[in-house]
C-alpha cells in the first residue's frame, strides 16, 4: 500500500486563514453589513423618483427631503391611526366580553372558561404600545439609516467616476451597468410594492365597510401599510379588525377575521405572484419561495428583503457571466 503525502503550501494556509478571519469579522459585522445593503437598496429604489423631481427643477437635496417627509407622513399617519384604535377599541372589549361571551357557545366549551382564558387581552394596549415604543426607541439605527441612504443618494451621480477610479476600464463598464441595472430592477419592485399597497388596503377597506365594520378606513390604510411586512401584516390586521368587530357583534368579529383571512389568501396566491411577475418577470412560484425562505431564514427582515436580495444577485450573476 503507498501512502501519499499531501503538501499544503504556505501561501495556501495563508489564504485559508484570510478566508476564514473574513468570515469571522463578516459574522461580527453582520448587523452593519444588513444596514448598509438595506441602504443601498433604499438608495437605489428611491433614486428614480429623485430623478423624476429634478426634472422639475428641484435641487436633489430638496427632492431628497421632499420623499423623506412623504414616507414619514405615511408611518405617522398609519400609526397615529392604528394606536388609538387598538388601545379604546381594545378597552371597550373588554368591558363587554362577559356579556358577549354569555350569548355565544363555542364548541359547547363554557363560556366562563373562555372568558377566564380571554384575560390576556387586558394586556393588549400596553403589549402593542411598548412593542412600538422599542422598534422606534432604537433612533440611532433609524437615524444612521436614513443619513446612509441620504448620502448614497447625493453621491449616485458620481458612482460612475468612483468605477472607473477604483477598476480598470472594463470592470468598470460592468460596475456601471450592474448599478444602472439594480436601478431598474429595484424602482420596478418599488413600483410593484406601491401597487400591493393600494390594492391590500382598498380591497380590505371595501370588505370592512360591507360587514359594517366600525373605523374601515383607517383599517385599510393600516392594512395597506403593513402590506410591507410579508404574512405578519396581514395577521397583525385581521387580529386587530377581528377585535374591533367584537365590539359590534361576535358575528362582525368572525367576518372581519374571515374577510382578513380571504385577502391574505390572495395576496399571498395571486396577488403578490401576479405583481411581481409584470413589474419583475418573475415567476409566482419563485417569488412565493423566496419570501417563504427569506421569512423563515430571517423572519420579518427576511422576508422584506427576499425579493430585493434576488435580484440583486441575479442582476451580478446576468452582468458577470458576460
Amino acid at each position: 500500500m503507498t501512502i501519499q503525502k499531501v503538501e499544503i503550501s504556505q501561501k495556501t494556509i495563508i489564504f485559508l486563514a484570510i478566508f476564514l478571519l473574513s468570515l469571522f469579522v463578516a459574522w461580527q459585522l453582520r448587523s452593519l453589513i444588513l444596514l448598509f445593503f438595506l441602504c443601498f437598496i433604499f438608495m437605489e429604489a428611491l433614486n428614480p423618483a429623485v430623478l423624476w423631481l429634478q426634472k422639475f427643477k428641484i435641487p436633489k437635496i430638496l427632492a431628497i427631503i421632499i420623499l423623506y417627509v412623504l414616507i414619514w407622513s405615511g408611518i405617522s399617519f398609519s400609526l397615529a391611526g392604528a394606536i388609538p384604535i387598538i388601545v379604546t377599541e381594545t378597552t371597550n372589549l373588554i368591558k363587554i366580553l362577559p356579556s358577549t361571551l354569555d350569548k355565544i357557545s363555542l364548541m359547547g366549551v363554557n363560556p366562563i372558561d373562555i372568558s377566564s382564558q380571554l384575560k390576556i387581552l387586558e394586556n393588549i394596549p400596553g403589549s402593542f404600545a411598548s412593542t412600538v415604543l422599542s422598534v422606534f426607541s432604537n433612533l440611532i439605527s433609524v437615524f444612521a439609516f436614513f443619513v446612509v441612504t441620504f448620502y448614497l443618494l447625493l453621491e449616485r451621480k458620481n458612482f460612475e467616476k468612483y468605477a472607473t477610479k477604483f477598476f480598470n476600464q472594463k470592470d468598470a463598464v460592468k460596475a456601471i451597468e450592474i448599478l444602472d441595472l439594480l436601478e431598474k430592477r429595484l424602482g420596478r419592485w418599488v413600483s410593484g410594492q406601491f401597487l400591493l399597497m393600494f390594492i391590500i388596503g382598498f380591497l380590505s377597506y371595501l370588505g370592512y365597510l360591507t360587514i359594517g365594520l366600525n373605523y374601515a378606513l383607517p383599517l385599510g390604510i393600516i392594512a395597506g401599510f403593513l402590506e410591507m411586512v410579508p404574512n405578519i401584516g396581514p395577521v397583525v390586521t385581521s387580529l386587530l379588525a377581528g377585535l374591533i368587530g367584537l365590539t359590534v357583534s361576535p358575528t362582525v368579529g368572525l367576518m372581519a377575521v374571515g374577510w382578513g383571512v380571504v385577502v391574505q389568501q390572495l395576496e399571498n396566491n395571486f396577488i403578490v405572484p401576479k405583481i411581481m411577475k409584470e413589474n419583475l418577470g418573475l415567476n409566482p412560484l419563485v417569488t412565493i419561495f423566496l419570501i417563504a425562505t427569506g421569512g423563515s431564514l430571517m423572519g420579518v427582515v427576511g422576508a422584506i428583503i427576499a425579493i430585493p436580495l434576488f435580484l440583486t444577485a441575479s442582476v451580478f450573476y446576468q452582468v458577470l457571466k458576460k
